[in-house]
């Protein structure tokens, strides 16, 4: 009783650790005042650059620079709206608005958004950071505990996983949403390689918990990851046995995982239908020096700038890497089940991380392929290595004085050869030139305290023998190990530096209106600050909206067809594109970088009443005058009308899905609203339900007959109904198969006693 007793304490005392290391992380960034974002590229955007500090670098990468257009953007719209009892289904900061639910990376329904919706902005973003890390803990710390590590041994393997790269270098990202839940699929995975098929729901939760992430491209890898698991696994058990089962089992789960998620997927593939989301990320390159990121991943990332961060992937812990010769030591007297496992798991590391460094330089140019990036495929070797370290050290300690002698003598000779080949790989970038020879020492002398503080562990653990006191040794040097690996290089951006107020951005909020203009407004990330614009910094695109601003670009006078009246110049521009709006133009401020920001006394109202048009079937871009009578499809009107105009007032406030226009006393004619059309959108015209068409190909018209009338324009996806629907026809058959999953074990269970 005492002994359950004090497994039940240590039991605990691993989750309470695997708690407190990322809360203390947590809390310091929040002491200080950071914001665990990279935002800071903003300052050489002229919104911001007078508040840039003096001296200040641009050392942003691509990475980087995607959390500052989009990420950050994307999470302070999601804030500010659910904050304010808004939907969050449609975004009309960006562009003359679009979906952002459907967008899936926007991370609506991810478990880890849901602080974004209860906390301040800088708060829920920590709190984010902090339930990646708790989780990606646990789930790591209950698969080692299920596969027969000790505690000690499973919180060594947890500490590992959570400070991995997927989960705490790329906090930020939508991976970070992903990984924390693998685990629990490798677990799900050996249940049903066991036979267990009726586990299959487990397998459906854990790949809906994932997709819910919002990066499907994590998740494929991650199947793919599973999938070469289950044949490295028939390898290594020289027998095919359960194979059909356990593929059957994980296709049912993948299966009812994507059913769970069809909320989120079906009004993704509808945006895909009619828009289309711009990575704008590098196109990454993993070469053999890139290695060296085994050991000393600032080494790469100083050398390569933009691959950095994707190739810093790679390192997963000093302390895990420098523990591999001892597995392949003491292997052969390792438990047979758990020794095929494992090195099923290193297989199958090893065959993805093969691909980017084999094929890297060929796998852009395969067509359909582009899907999983470079850094997609070294997402799941940090698990498999801190299980193999952790399973590593605790062996030791179970060896037998004559195990321990013929593990001795191998060690010696796989010591000196694996180490030193690790140091090699750190030297690699000095040996082909990309890194500096001074530097390579400096590189040197961490891996050499690390390996020096092994050796004293192994031999202290040799004499007397402890993998508890092992597990929690290595625990320790594991988390310093990483911490300053990866500490240095994640992305952090100091609480006064977030998107400040400058004189250039309160003059814009000021305007109250969507800003237009300049073409450098689609490189401003502008919704950063809640201004609305009409450009789309974050690469969303609406493909009726990109074939109008292209238009547009020839033709900036279609611009007045917008409503916006807040227009933003360069000298450049009223010199040229612009000149002719000169007369109607007038000057609200002018700044020191240059930009004038204008009125446009003559634009069009963003809410308006015709009575002409021109039929058409098919959007053309080509056919669109500013000076003319729009483009409507699916309705008739005649080419010409020259009677009276109706008032008609927006009123206010208005929705982010729910906009109520009022129409006085009108001939029969057209209302348009100058923003977005998109499948979704009802209109309810007196309280009748109403088509809603395209007008001039991107905006919203509704046909209105003679007399005054209230229109309401509400966005109402069927996509996210129909959706809805699935996914509760895929709750209820995860339910019941979870039901007989029960009630098999619970017969199995009976049948055995």
């Amino acid at each position: 009783m005492k002994l359950v007793h004090t497994k039940r304490i240590e039991e605990l005392s691993c989750v309470a650790l695997l708690a407190a290391l990322p809360a203390a992380i947590v809390l310091y960034g929040a002491v200080r005042g950071d914001l665990p974002m990279a935002v800071e590229s903003v300052f050489f955007d002229p919104p911001w650059e007078e508040a840039r500090p003096a001296g200040f670098a641009d050392t942003a990468t691509a990475y980087e620079r995607i959390e500052a257009h989009r990420l950050y953007p994307w999470q302070r719209f999601l804030h500010h709206s659910a904050s304010q009892g808004e939907s969050v289904l449609w975004n009309p900061q960006e562009g003359y608005g679009a979906p952002f639910f459907a967008l899936w990376r926007t991370r609506v329904l991810s478990p880890f958004s849901l602080p974004l919706y209860w906390f301040s902005i800088g708060r829920a973003l920590w709190v984010s950071v902090f339930l990646k890390l708790l989780v990606a803990g646990w789930c790591a710390y209950y698969v080692g505990r299920r596969f027969g590590l000790h505690a000690a041994g499973a919180l060594c393997m947890a500490v590992a996983y959570q400070l991995s790269g997927p989960v705490f270098l790329w906090s930020s990202m939508p991976m970070s949403d992903v990984m924390p839940w693998f685990p629990l699929m490798v677990i799900n995975a050996e249940r049903l390689m066991l036979g267990h098929v009726h586990a299959w729901p487990g397998a459906a939760i854990t790949t809906a918990l994932m997709l819910l992430g919002g990066d499907p491209e994590t998740v494929s890898a991650v199947l793919l990851f599973i999938l070469l698991y289950q044949l490295a696994r028939r390898v290594r058990d020289r027998g095919w046995t359960h194979l059909r089962k356990a593929l059957f089992g994980l296709a049912v789960g993948g299966v009812f995982g994507v059913g769970l998620c069809a909320v989120q997927i079906l009004p993704f593939i509808e945006f895909l239908l009619h828009g289309r989301l711009d990575a704008a990320l590098p196109d990454i390159i993993v070469r053999p020096t890139d290695t060296a990121a085994l050991v000393a991943p600032d080494l790469i990332r100083a050398a390569r700038g933009d691959a950095g961060p994707a190739v810093a992937l790679l390192h997963a812990g000093l302390v895990q890497v420098m523990l591999i010769p001892l597995w392949f030591a003491l292997r052969p007297f390792v438990f047979n089940a758990l020794r095929r496992r494992l090195e099923a798991l290193f297989m199958a590391s090893l065959a993805m991380l093969a691909v980017p460094l084999i094929a890297g330089p060929w796998w852009a140019m395969l067509p359909g392929l582009r899907l999983l990036r470079p850094e997609h495929f070294l997402v799941t070797h940090a698990f498999s290595l801190a299980f193999m370290a952790a399973a590593a050290a605790e062996e030791w300690n179970e060896l037998n004085p004559e195990e321990c002698k013929a593990t001795l003598v191998r060690l010696l000779l796989l010591v000196p050869a694996g180490w030193g080949m690790l140091f090699l790989l750190s030297a690699l970038p000095v040996i082909f030139g990309t890194a500096a020879t001074k530097s390579l020492l400096f590189h040197w002398v961490a891996p050499a305290c690390f390996a020096l503080a092994i050796l004293i562990v192994l031999g202290i653990t040799l004499l007397r023998p402890s993998p508890r006191a092992m597990g929690y040794v290595l625990s320790a040097m594991t988390a310093c190990a990483l911490l300053m690996a990866h500490a240095p290089a994640r992305s952090r951006t100091p609480r006064d530096h977030v998107f400040p107020e400058t004189p250039f951005v309160r003059s814009l909020k000021d305007m109250d209106a969507r800003v237009t203009g300049s073409r450098s407004l689609a490189d401003w990330p502008l919704a950063g600050n809640g201004i609305a614009q009409a450009f789309t910094p974050s690469g969303v695109s609406l493909n009726r909206h990109a074939a109008f601003i292209a238009r547009a670009k020839t033709d900036p006078l279609l611009l007045r067809l917008t409503g916006d009246q807040a227009v933003l110049l360069t000298k450049e521009d009223i010199q040229g594109a612009f000149a002719s709006l000169r007369p109607v133009l007038n000057i609200q401020q002018v700044f020191p970088t240059g930009a004038i920001l204008f009125r446009d006394l003559e634009a069009q109202p963003r809410a308006r009443m015709v009575y002409a048009g021109r039929r058409v079937e098919h959007f053309d871009p080509a056919r669109l005058r500013e000076d003319g009578p729009p483009l409507l499809e699916s309705v008739t009107l005649p080419e010409h009308d020259n009677g009276p105009v109706a008032p008609v007032a927006i009123r206010k406030p208005e929705s982010n899905t729910r906009i109520v226009i009022q129409v006085s006393e009108t001939r029969p004619g057209v209302l348009i609203l100058a923003d977005a059309w998109y499948p979704g959108w009802r209109a309810y015209v007196n309280g009748h339900p109403t088509p809603v068409f395209p007008v001039d190909g991107l905006f919203r018209g509704v046909e209105l007959g003679k007399g005054a009338h209230e229109v309401v324009l509400s966005y109402e996806p069927a996509s996210r109904r129909w959706g809805g629907y699935i996914s509760l026809a895929a709750v209820l058959g995860v339910l019941l198969g979870a039901y007989r999953a029960a009630q098999r074990r619970k017969e199995d269970l009976n049948a055995f006693s």
